[in-house]
């Protein structure tokens, strides 16, 4: 029969602190350790505590021989990684390759079709924790892409640029160099991001039927004189009509007029009708380069002020609104706005 050596006193007072603190299995050998210097033979440990004669026996060595140190588990070196160094070479290409080519009908990767492919692949069976903590680990984020204008190039966008800057220069003094573009007045209110109460989203109404008109405008960059007109569509005839309307505003001298590549701006109507009035030159940006007409910022700065998150009973209070915004713009203030 084996029993535990009476422990010394720091060894008494170790034991009963691993009673009170220590996690699991080991607060219940510290208490069958107790039990057993008071003395308990072993069959009555090992009926009272649920464990085979041979475990108690073994803890009562452990015990002997290192003191209550002997009652930790030792060291385990645990299951084998199943996401090393050869998986996750695997698994970053893949996550940039195309799903189809896998063969999956997908145009992209979930966690789900990870894994399947990289049981199909390697015979590992990876948890969607796994993966997904696999993938963070490289600075990888689930998220939503955001749409981006193609990459494409035009190749006479040197050539345009050079002709803006050409007519630029070489305009008289008294010219009057524009730029113009076109944008939508509508009823349905714009939204923006505002500031509600917590729990009251706010609600905008809408006009039931949506009303549009084409606001056509023309800044002049060297005097900061804006003038307007608002057409019923965007047809090369409206267009047209816009021409004659910067006729009749700057009577005098040559017209410089910058404008991007709408399909009204460059109808063989358009053409046409530019051939037979030559006091009015007419310039293309560049393909795709519609940013760099300072007329847009004109269009945020009036959207954002105006039309954001309100509904006007009618395109008549619309267009009154629209008209007086413009008529309080001063020179200085086209230019400011255009130039942010």
């Amino acid at each position: 029969m084996i029993y535990a050596r009476p422990p010394t006193e720091q060894e008494f007072f170790e034991l009963r602190h691993m009673t009170r603190q220590a996690i699991g299995r080991v607060s219940q050998r510290a208490h069958m350790i107790l039990l057993a210097t008071q003395p308990h033979p072993v069959p009555e440990l090992a009926a009272l505590f649920a464990m085979s004669r041979a475990t108690v026996r073994f803890w009562i060595r452990r015990f002997n021989a290192h003191g209550p140190a002997g009652l930790d588990d030792d060291p385990r070196s645990g299951r084998p990684r199943k996401l090393g160094p050869d998986t996750v070479e695997t698994l970053v290409p893949m996550l940039q390759d195309d799903p189809q080519h896998e063969g999956y009908l997908a145009t992209f990767w979930t966690v789900a079709m990870m894994g399947l492919a990289m049981v199909h692949q390697l015979g590992v069976q990876l948890s969607a924790s796994t993966l997904r903590s696999a993938l963070r680990a490289r600075g990888l984020r689930w998220g939503r892409p955001r749409l981006a204008m193609p990459p494409k190039v035009d190749a006479e966008k040197t050539r345009n640029q050079w002709v803006i800057a050409r007519a630029v220069v070489m305009a008289a003094p008294e010219a009057a160099i524009l730029y113009a573009d076109e944008s939508r007045l509508q009823l349905l209110p714009l939204l923006r991001a505002m500031w509600p109460w917590v729990g009251q989203q706010i609600r905008i109404p809408t006009p039931g039927t949506n009303v549009t008109r084409a606001l056509f405008g023309a800044l002049n960059i060297r005097t900061g004189r804006w003038v307007s007109l608002v057409r019923e569509r965007m047809r090369k005839e409206d267009f047209i009509a816009v021409l004659e309307h910067l006729l009749v505003a700057y009577p005098q001298g040559s017209i410089v007029l910058i404008v991007d590549n709408f399909s009204s701006h460059t109808a063989h109507a358009v053409t046409d009708w530019v051939a037979v009035h030559p006091r009015l030159q007419l310039c293309y940006l560049p393909t795709y380069c519609s940013h760099l007409n300072p007329v847009e910022r004109i269009w945020l700065r009036l959207k954002n002020t105006l039309a954001a998150n309100r509904l006007y009973g009618a395109m008549r209070f619309l267009q009154e609104t629209v008209e007086a915004f413009f008529t309080a713009m001063t020179p200085q203030q086209a230019l400011t706005w255009a130039a942010a």
